[in-house]
């Protein structure tokens, strides 16, 4: 397989300079295949190593990460893309495939949020969005030992509010989308909370809350209208019964979910007894055994959530 000198190389992260312009941050993989539960997990390995080499950061515009796609580098379109209302069994769903070197996994990638979410920083054209996410979903799932068969992209929650964008942008990609009782997914983020529940790290009107709203310190209440909000979208997205879209549930056992997103993204599970060894292990703390997670209490109890939570479950 001809290689390209940027081989290895990805981007992951946006920001703007003092000059407000769009930059790039570049990181080298070198030869460390994306295996960690999270995108940023395997960026902060290879950030220390390139530290322990006194490598300085790499950092272009955005016009070279067009060029470098133009160069050609061979890579994969996306095979599927993993949707969820967190704590559902995301993260242990492409977990499960890590396991087989044919499979390209991107796991919440920054980049990919921030570019979605540019507009919020600095005005963007959708054209320009748009080129830019395709070029860093290409560049992320570029070939780099030449048997790569498979790519997943699992998105983060809230990103089931561009879902009429990204369907527009990838028509005939299957989309698959998890679920889990809003109770359950609350006494998770209780005990630690995910970024999308702590009110101002995601934008409340990107998350449909209404900005007027004053929680005070009752994160738990927010987090429950959030979660609404995310069932409503996955309701939404139902009634359009459309065919390159499939839904499970955590309920029906991480299993099932695996066995029915194999079935659907046509991604065969080639090593069944390394797959279950996989479910045996915590999905985010690869070392530490599986266990169940502790029963909601009254606390976690919002009627209004579940309510809408069981009609995307008939």
């Amino acid at each position: 397989m001809n290689q390209s000198l940027l081989t290895n190389w990805i981007p992951y992260k946006l920001s703007i300079s003092e000059n407000e312009e769009w930059m790039l941050h570049w990181m080298d993989l070198e030869n460390r295949q994306m295996l960690e539960p999270f995108f940023d997990e395997t960026i902060t390995l290879c950030s220390c190593r390139r530290k322990e080499k006194r490598r300085l950061p790499s950092v272009s515009t955005t016009d070279f990460l067009l060029k470098v796609v133009a160069d050609g580098i061979p890579h994969l379109a996306p095979t599927a893309f993993v949707f969820h209302v967190s704590r559902c069994g995301s993260t242990l769903l492409s977990q499960a495939f890590t396991g087989d070197s044919q499979n390209i996994i991107i796991a919440e990638a920054p980049l990919l949020d921030e570019i979605l979410r540019a507009s919020e920083k600095k005005e963007i054209t959708e054209e320009e969005r748009k080129q830019w996410f395709m070029a860093a979903i290409q560049l992320m799932g570029q070939l780099r030992n030449g048997t790569e068969s498979a790519y997943i992209i699992k998105l983060d929650s809230w990103h089931l509010h561009f879902y009429d964008l990204l369907r527009s942008w990838f028509p005939e990609t299957p989309f698959f989308f998890l679920s889990r009782r809003p109770d359950e997914v609350l006494a998770s983020h209780e005990k630690r909370a995910g970024i999308h529940t702590i009110p101002g790290m995601v934008n409340k009107k990107l998350l449909k809350i209404d900005p007027q709203l004053n929680y005070g310190g009752n994160f738990s209440r927010y987090a429950a209208d959030v979660l609404k909000g995310f069932y409503e979208q996955m309701g939404l997205i139902q009634q359009l019964k459309h065919p390159k879209n499939a839904f499970a549930d955590y309920e029906d056992g991480v299993s099932t979910m695996v066995a029915r997103f194999s079935e659907f993204s046509g991604i065969r599970i080639k090593d069944q007894e390394q797959l279950n060894n996989r479910l045996n292990y915590h999905s985010k703390t690869i070392s530490l055994p599986y266990q169940k997670d502790r029963k909601p209490e009254p606390r976690h109890q919002y009627p209004y959530c579940m309510e809408v939570y069981e009609t995307i479950k008939r």
